[in-house]
């Protein structure tokens, strides 16, 4: 009996370790959390992503002239699920931009990952419409669709077309610093963490 039951502790320990190994001593549980303190721990260069904005000018997601932090989401216009929340926590965070006087600091970017409906009209509207100030919030329709593919794969989003124009598609706050790294992942559901997360960022560059 105390063999057997010698045994069963030594087995039982032996998956709470290999666990613990696998989930980085328990304080990962999913891949996708793994994923963002892999982006905390070491951030990753993101690739150049050249789109149209809301007045027709070419912008970058990132623009080093500027060294501003940027808090990044993917979107497209024709949600009405997901992306409307995403719409209302970014006319938050503008907001929350220009009452603590951020805009040298934050700069705030969309970009359409179903550019070829998202044409420069319809993101003029769609920014209209949300009251976004291109000086903080910037829509963008991306020009190059393989730039945009990568831009895709490095930012983790995933966006299935599904029936009747509309996508499957995952999102978080994409938080890149002043050196052009993909810096922070959060939850769409802490914009405030978000903003947090960026200023520290600004301060520690």
């Amino acid at each position: 009996m105390t063999r057997t039951l010698i045994a069963s502790l030594a087995v039982l320990m032996a998956g709470v370790l290999a666990f613990a190994g696998l989930t980085r001593g328990f304080t990962v549980l999913t891949a996708e959390s793994a994923r963002r303190q892999a982006v905390a721990a070491a951030p990753i260069p993101i690739p150049e992503l050249i789109g149209i904005d809301q007045r027709g000018t070419r912008r970058r997601v990132f623009e080093s002239a500027e060294r501003r932090v940027v808090i990044v989401d993917f979107i497209y216009t024709r949600c009405t699920s997901l992306c409307s929340a995403l719409g209302s926590s970014y006319q938050r965070l503008q907001s929350a931009i220009e009452a603590q006087h951020l805009e040298h600091a934050v700069r705030l970017v969309t970009v359409s990952f179903d550019p070829a409906h998202d044409t420069q009209e319809v993101i003029h509207e769609y920014g209209r419409s949300l009251g976004a100030k291109p000086n903080i919030w910037t829509i963008l329709q991306p020009l190059d669709p393989e730039a945009l593919r990568r831009s895709l794969k490095v930012f983790g989003v995933v966006a299935t077309p599904a029936p009747q124009g509309q996508f499957a598609h995952n999102a978080a706050f994409h938080v890149i610093d002043r050196r052009g790294r993909l810096a922070r992942i959060i939850d769409i559901s802490k914009p405030d963490a978000a903003l947090s997360a960026a200023r520290r960022l600004y301060g520690g560059s």
